[in-house]
């Protein structure tokens, strides 16, 4: 039997317990009230479920039985709090038809906060209700609305779980202190996150995230879910407080490197209100294609890359190992840039890039 069949079966009044005691007392309904000074419908109606026991009707019933007046109260709380949950029942039914486009196994495989491995739908929702924080999965969100105004050019982008995976991401961000967002901070501390980009993504993050947090910023790293098609996120959670996520999507470190500074730079120069959702396969825009440029420079400064590219016009393994070298970058972001510009093809020096 699952927890929703025991909830519609088990719901007692108080007044069952009272006929019980009236019964083993050997009392009527008109004793009771003869010796509470309760009219008799009142007790009917409390007998029946109708009426309440009030604080005053728990004392009164305390002198007669010699039962405190906090069982009474407590029984009475129980069994309202009871027909307020069969209420409910009929809208967790309702919120049943949202299971089918949530990742829930995948989501409780990863034990992510509330959801708990669980065949039972019931369970499901209020599980996610709770992951939610809402009283139902029919809420709405400014977030969810922004949401659902993102098109792809081919993929079809699943966005109740890239909501899940946005929500894991605010609810990692809200468990930890941080200082009050500060852009000019985050301007300067830039090229120091960018001195990590020497190693391996995945080994340099903790000092990632201590460089962010620094300047209000949770980094929150998380695999993407399926049919999310997202390589990084970034937006104000507070007024306080922005956030940073980026997935394992496309499985190789220059895209988590190139994804961190891109996103950084929406942070810097872009709309404060805005959530800027970095989806593969989307139509790009001048805000985009700034974010794109800022993380480039960042990376491979514009005419340090040109001169590379210009100097060697055929390249090869030991080229790209001295250039990295020498300005302190791995070699797997200098061989992404090189494949997306064209100068190199994706099926290159692949030995150079390091794969997550």
């Amino acid at each position: 039997m699952s927890k929703l069949d025991k909830l519609e079966e088990y719901v007692i009044a108080p007044g069952e317990t009272i006929l019980e005691l009236l019964e083993v007392n050997c009392m009527t309904q008109l004793d009771l009230a003869d010796k509470t000074g309760i009219n008799k419908k009142t007790i009917n109606e409390i007998i029946k479920g109708k009426a309440p026991i009030t604080t005053a009707t728990a004392l009164k019933l305390e002198y007669v039985f010699n039962i405190p007046a906090s069982f009474w109260n407590n029984l009475e709380s129980s069994y309202r709090e009871s027909l307020e949950r069969k209420k409910d029942i009929e809208s967790i039914k309702e919120d049943e038809k949202y299971l089918v486009n949530i990742p829930y196994s995948e989501m409780a495989k990863r034990n992510w906060n509330c959801i708990e491995q669980t065949r039972d739908p019931y369970e499901k929702v209020i599980n996610l209700r709770k992951f939610f924080s809402v009283a139902s999965l029919s809420f709405d969100t400014e977030l969810k609305r922004k949401l659902a105004f993102r098109k792809t050019n081919t993929k079809k982008v699943s966005f109740e779980s890239l909501y899940c995976w946005l929500r894991y991401g605010e609810i990692q961000a809200n468990k930890d202190e941080y200082p009050k967002f500060n852009i000019e901070k985050l301007k300067e501390n830039t090229k120091k996150k960018r001195e990590l980009a020497n190693k391996q993504f995945l080994e340099q993050l903790n000092l990632i995230k201590q460089l962010l947090k620094e300047c209000g910023v949770a980094l929150i790293y998380e695999p993407h879910l399926p049919n999310t098609y997202v390589n990084g996120v970034s937006y104000k959670v507070t007024c306080d407080k922005a956030i940073i996520m980026i997935s394992d999507r496309g499985k190789k470190d220059d895209i988590l490197w190139f994804t961190l500074f891109h996103e950084i730079a929406h942070l810097i120069k872009h709309s404060k209100k805005e959530v800027f959702i970095d989806l593969e396969d989307t139509e790009s825009n001048d805000i985009e294609l700034e974010a794109d440029e800022f993380a480039r420079n960042i990376l491979i400064p514009n005419h340090i890359y040109q001169d590379f590219v210009n100097n060697n016009t055929v390249l090869n393994e030991n080229l790209i190992k001295e250039f990295a070298k020498n300005h302190n970058i791995s070699t797997g972001i200098v061989v992404g840039r090189l494949q997306k510009d064209g100068f190199i093809g994706w099926n290159q020096f692949h030995n150079l890039i390091t794969r997550i």
